[in-house]
Parts: structure tokens; C-alpha cells; sequence
């Protein structure tokens, strides 16, 4: 797939593709989407992969907009990445060390692993092999709170690979929403060993910044052929509405270390689906189509037998070179 330049994402006009989530046969909640289009999948289906409190689920669809569930990948992961090098796909994952269904005891919970596996067809995969430890990170704890890697996902930069990841966890003061508190990377001449982490931080929680000040949240990072591009879901604190909420930021970079906030995509809505916050987006572009995919996971409240529960699912933004014509 050949690269978009920066101007291409910068300049797009983006819009949500259906005020009601994505339909994904066979799943409740749904959260961090990875997927393929069609021509890059082995079959010309989309592929995508996303975790539910199961663990990580496959999904595949003819459409890109209606998902079939296809089987479950692996237990108790969270946070895909897919990557693809030439006939063979690479599956990152995030997985924490705690057995389903155990107490949420403070050592069974207390350290997190990347791991990665691969396939040649997207349904049998290899062994998980490990990538990066938390426990072995200094900057991998945030305050008191758990040592977390997360949302693990990788590029080609200047001859070799780039790990970028999620480093800590916080939780949001009034709704206690768990994301991430830093952005790091890790690079490798090798795909699955040898990893070495830059110690410090590219993004971190800032007290004064409007859109950052508190969660740096999932980022992903999206190769362009003259730098690098960035969603970033960061947390603040709204005080017209007195509460935490979540943006999806575009932000760019030259060398994929500094990075420059351009603007906002997409704030958390008023009511419906995704009024709580905007937890994770993956972005892909259709040549095709001239369009960019950005499928999101986002979370709201519904009530069921008089009780509010908190129900992720995925939804669609498109960036499209102008604004689409609305007929009448």
C-alpha cells in the first residue's frame, strides 16, 4: 500500500458515517478495532479484530459496515495491532497478568505484556511469542497506579521497526475510566525480538493543555510518505459540562518523536451511544474511494431493569477530500 502525504490526512474533511454504531453480529462490547481492508486481507474480505470481555475476536465483513464474528483469536488479550509484511500478517496484543474470573487481587493485576503472533490466512495462528514486559519499563507506571504496556503498534521508520505503545494507567476522576497516561516506542531490527525502549516519553499527561490534561488516551500512529500522522483519544476536563471527557486529536510529526497537535476530529457526543467517551479509532486509506476509515470504539450508558450499565461499541468517521453533497 503506498503512503498518503501528510496533506492528505490534514486537509480532509471528516464526518461520521451513521449516527447509530456499526453492526457486529455475534458481540456485545466491543473495543480497540484493528482491521484490513480488502486488498490488503488474503481473501478480499475486510478483517478486523477487537477485544470484548472475552478476549480478542475476529471479525470479517463484505462491506466494511455489517461485521460477521468469526472465532475467538486468544483469551484474555486486549488492544490488537495488525501488520502486514509481505505474506504474512503479525497480530500485537496487549494481555495482563491476571487468570479469568479470579479475584482482582493487587498482585494478580499488578504487570502487563505485549505479545505478538502470526499467520499466513488470518485464522491459524503461531505461538505468542513475548515483545515487551511492563515490569521491565521504568516509565511503564503512572503514579501508584498498575505497571501497564498497551495498545501496542508497529511501522517501518528509516530501515528498521518502531514499536510505538501505551505506558501506565489512570483512571478518570469522576467516572473511573481506565486509559493510558503516556505514549512510548520501542525500536528493533527485528520484528519480534530484540526490542530496545526509548526511556522517555513522546506524549504525557499536561495540567494546561485544553485536550490533554488528563489522559494521553489511545494513539494511533498512521505512516505518511513525508512523516507521520496521529489520532490521539486524550481525556480532559470539560467545565462547561463539569466533567471528564475524551477528543480525537489529529497530530503530526516529522521524525515521529515531536509531535505538533493540528486539530480536532471528533469530541465526545452530547447523548446517545458514544456520550461517554471516544476510546480508540484505527485509520486505514481506500485508494479506491479516495477516503479515509476510521473505525472507533466509544462507550455510553443504557438502562436495563432500571439500571445504567455502560455498553462499548464501534462506530465509522470518514475523511473524505471535500464535504459530501446532501441531497434533498
Amino acid at each position: 500500500m503506498r503512503y498518503q502525504p501528510l496533506s492528505k490526512i490534514t486537509e480532509a474533511y471528516w464526518y461520521a458515517f451513521n449516527d447509530e454504531p456499526i453492526a457486529t453480529r455475534g458481540a456485545l462490547k466491543l473495543c480497540d478495532p484493528a482491521y484490513l481492508l480488502p486488498e490488503e486481507s488474503p481473501d478480499g474480505l475486510w478483517h478486523m479484530f477487537a477485544h470484548t470481555w472475552i478476549g480478542l475476536e475476529h471479525f470479517t465483513s463484505t462491506s466494511g459496515l455489517e461485521w460477521r464474528r468469526e472465532h475467538l483469536v486468544t483469551w484474555r488479550a486486549h488492544s490488537p495491532f495488525i501488520f502486514r509484511e509481505g505474506g504474512t500478517y503479525w497480530l500485537f496484543y496487549e494481555i495482563h497478568d491476571r487468570t479469568n474470573f479470579s479475584s482482582k487481587s493487587e498482585d494478580s493485576i499488578s504487570a502487563s505484556r505485549i505479545m505478538v503472533i502470526s499467520s499466513n490466512d488470518l485464522m491459524l495462528w503461531s505461538k505468542p511469542k513475548l515483545v515487551l514486559d511492563s515490569t521491565k519499563i521504568k516509565r511503564a507506571q503512572y503514579k501508584d497506579g498498575p505497571v501497564r504496556v498497551s495498545r501496542p503498534q508497529l511501522i517501518e521508520w528509516e530501515g528498521r521497526y518502531r514499536l510505538y505503545f501505551g505506558a501506565g494507567e489512570t483512571r478518570m476522576y469522576d467516572t473511573r475510566q481506565k486509559t493510558t497516561a503516556r505514549l512510548m516506542y520501542a525500536e528493533s531490527d527485528y520484528l519480534d525480538k530484540e526490542w530496545r525502549v526509548n526511556p522517555e516519553p513522546l506524549l504525557e499527561i499536561e495540567p494546561d493543555s485544553e485536550y490533554r490534561n488528563l489522559a494521553v488516551g489511545s494513539v494511533r500512529i498512521v505512516p505518511c510518505s513525508d512523516g507521520l500522522a496521529a489520532f490521539e483519544c486524550a481525556y480532559s476536563y470539560d467545565r462547561e459540562k463539569n466533567r471528564s471527557v475524551s477528543s480525537v486529536l489529529l497530530l503530526t510529526s516529522l521524525d515521529g518523536k515531536a509531535w505538533k497537535t493540528e486539530k480536532v476530529i471528533q469530541k465526545t457526543a452530547e447523548e446517545g451511544w458514544a456520550s461517554r467517551y471516544i476510546t480508540s479509532v484505527d485509520v486505514r486509506y481506500k485508494d479506491g474511494e479516495n477516503t479515509w476509515y476510521c473505525y472507533y470504539s466509544a462507550n455510553g450508558y443504557v438502562e436495563k431493569f432500571g439500571k445504567k450499565f455502560v455498553k462499548e461499541s464501534l462506530g465509522l468517521l470518514l475523511g473524505t477530500d471535500s464535504k459530501p453533497t446532501i441531497q434533498a
